[in-house]
């Protein structure tokens, strides 16, 4: 049961006779006056006794719908071959045809319906145009102040770009014609990446897919290849058994590419991307030596404006990265590693509910760590793990403290239902719960079985599983057929997984854990300031030790830190120099411990990572301190012609 009925999200075409198996999409991009309009094309197939189509929306004008005439056998040519679902030539000869026929549509406030279709088998148009109040697209600035709109992750996912069955079960393939203005460019989710026919930009996809797993960027951006400096591999000659409905799979054929894999960076002047383009390829290559084979044939990055408000974004084939991450002389990589992990957990292999999305986000968060480890030659990386673990339980439990109960459940004992519990309350955009609570349950797994075993597990769970929907329990039930220890196992998963409170987790290392230790003598130090204070000895180590440091230093529960102590600690560590990440949490503390001298390090923090700000916005206004609100109000004043809607709505309800 939700905790409010009107915040469910509401699966209506789940109820349609008809299923949609491809769309023809022609858009074209207005980005000055901020919409889209176009056509949206549906082969359409019947699968149950009546004659209604329903096709989800939010926030949309359909101007006219209309059937193409078009006889049965000629949409099975279309939908009986991938191929053709995928011809340029074929995409110009049905939204080129002529005859067709009025249609009569009923429309309520989250779905559009057709009825008395006549046909097993049809093609219809839906003419349309965006609205401005559409939560699927954000139009911002980029950082150099150019007009811009990409698609990140809406409550209503795709609704407000174009109708559609949305929901987990009801996958298609797609083809796009979209028309940009004049100097700007665009990438997309796809097979490819697109190519000029001279009336617009086009694209496809031959992945059977959600629709919500669509997205695309629009912006005056410079691009660059991604090269690769890889040694020759031996190919992967193995045909591995497909269980999904049929689509060209990369698993049914030899995998000849090895890690390799096409990769470009899209960004503005202000960016550099030299780190970026470092990174990726290591991280691509311990990925894929972890998983296995490539589900997505191409990966492009589009380095975000920073008003955007998402750390990262991933679709198929299409990377959307926070600025944020590249920040300060230790960047947060890693996250890197989460976003590219999503082409195997959570775009291959998804949650058949979309009530359970830690079986994306747990698994993300999880590889985050782990290609970390493997890319790492720190000698205590072991240790490096494990306290990013107790970092994340310190995030874990504030949420858990924070965000409305009923959204602490990440699973769901019932893996067929018509609407998205809770799917429209607004936690659901700040919270990390599915990802905390799915990421421990993963390292318990690591505690019972090992880390190696468990990863050559790993594999074998993307082989068996790979381009299918799946539910918590197939998940579980998978692990279990792996190893002996299946009670434990099953233990870990109702403690981590089916539980809506907030689990305890003890720290129990094998050894000794020296990094801890250090962060431990650290915090003594800080209780009782004398003498000059520690230094961390690891470099490699010292943006997580920092990281610990403050958050125990947030937990102590004598609040009132002194502000000369919060002053010296800020000079001596420079925790807003070495990540978003200790930058945002030093802020935090300045906040806490009300260090009205600091206050331009928050305000500072705001404007340079407005896609991390919601939390500071919050408690910056419930100090009631009329100081730190003026900074919140004032800042978000300064910034509110470059955030997108949903996040203006947000911060506007938390201080005005």
């Amino acid at each position: 049961m939700s905790c409010h009925d009107n915040l469910d999200l509401p699966l209506l075409s789940l109820g349609s006779d008809y299923k949609v198996e491809h769309y023809m999409l022609r858009l074209t991009c207005d980005i000055e006056q901020r919409y889209f309009s176009g056509d949206v094309y549906v082969f359409i197939k019947q699968v149950g006794s009546g004659s209604t189509l329903i096709l989800d929306l939010k926030d949309l004008h359909i101007g006219a719908v209309e059937e193409v005439n078009a006889n049965e056998e000629e949409v099975s040519i279309l939908l009986d071959s991938f191929d053709k679902r995928k011809s340029n030539e074929l995409f110009m000869y049905w939204t080129s045809k002529k005859e067709r026929q009025t249609l009569d549509p009923h429309f309520e406030s989250w779905c559009v319906k057709v009825e008395n279709l006549q046909k097993k088998k049809a093609v219809l148009c839906f003419s349309y145009r965006t609205k401005p109040e559409g939560n699927s697209i954000s139009w911002v600035l980029d950082d150099d102040g150019k007009c811009c709109c990409l698609t990140t992750g809406s409550l209503v996912n795709n609704r407000s770009l174009f109708p559609y069955q949305d929901a987990p079960t009801l996958m298609a393939t797609w083809q796009l014609l979209l028309q940009v203005p004049d100097g700007f460019g665009a990438a997309t989710t796809g097979d490819d990446r697109g190519f000029s026919t001279g009336m617009g930009i086009y694209f496809y996809t031959s992945m059977l897919l959600p629709l919500s797993t669509f997205a695309l960027a629009i912006g005056k951006w410079k691009r660059e290849e991604i090269p690769f400096h890889l040694e020759l591999r031996t190919p992967d000659d193995r045909i591995i058994e497909c269980r999904h409905p049929h689509y060209p799979c990369p698993f049914a054929q030899s995998d000849f590419g090895g890690p390799k894999i096409p990769c470009q960076v899209f960004y503005s002047n202000s960016c550099d991307p030299s780190l970026f383009k470092d990174y990726i390829p290591s991280s691509i290559e311990a990925i894929f030596h972890i998983l296995g084979r490539h589900v997505v044939p191409k990966l492009d990055f589009v380095i975000m404006p920073s008003s955007v408000t998402c750390l990262g974004f991933a679709s198929p084939g299409l990377i959307l990265i926070s600025p944020s991450i590249l920040y300060g002389h230790s960047p947060m990589l890693a996250r890197l590693g989460h976003e590219i992990s999503h082409s195997w957990f959570g775009i291959n292999i998804g949650p058949k509910n979309w009530n359970e999305e830690w079986i994306s986000e747990g698994f993300a968060t999880f590889m985050e760590d782990v290609v970390g480890l493997k890319m790492s030659k720190f000698a205590r990386r072991t240790e490096l793990m494990e306290l990013k673990a107790i970092n994340r339980y310190q995030i874990l439990k504030s949420d858990c403290q924070n965000v409305d109960p009923f959204l602490q459940s990440v699973s769901s004992l019932n893996s067929e239902t018509n609407v998205v519990i809770n799917g429209l309350h607004r936690d659901k955009t700040v919270s990390q719960i599915p990802y905390l609570k799915g990421y421990f349950f993963l390292v318990q797994l690591v505690k019972i079985v090992g880390l190696d075993p468990l990863l050559v597990a790993l594999k074998c769970y993307i082989e068996h599983f790979h381009g299918c929907l799946i539910t918590t329990t197939e998940c579980v039930d998978f692990f279990c057929h792996q190893f002996q220890q299946k009670e434990e196992i099953r233990h870990q998963a109702q403690i981590w997984l089916y539980s809506s409170s907030l689990p305890e987790w003890k720290t129990e290392f094998s050894t000794i854990n020296i990094l801890d230790a250090q962060v431990t003598q650290h915090l003594e130090y800080w209780k009782r300031p004398r003498g000059s204070p520690p230094s961390f000895p690891f470099s490699q180590a010292m943006p997580d030790q920092v990281l610990a440091l403050l958050d125990r230093l947030l937990e102590l529960e004598s609040k009132l830190i002194p502000a000369k102590s919060v002053r010296r600690l800020i000079d001596h560590y420079e925790p807003h120099l070495i990540n978003a990440d200790t930058y945002h949490r030093a802020c935090e503390l300045i906040v806490a411990q009300q260090c009205t001298r600091l206050l331009p390090m928050v305000r500072e923090f705001l404007l340079q990572h407005p896609a991390m700000g919601a939390y500071l916005y919050g408690e910056l206004v419930h100090t009631n301190r009329p100081r730190f609100q003026v900074v919140a109000r004032e800042t978000y004043l300064q910034l509110e012609s470059k955030l997108d809607t949903n996040f203006k709505t947000i911060i506007r309800d938390l201080i005005f």
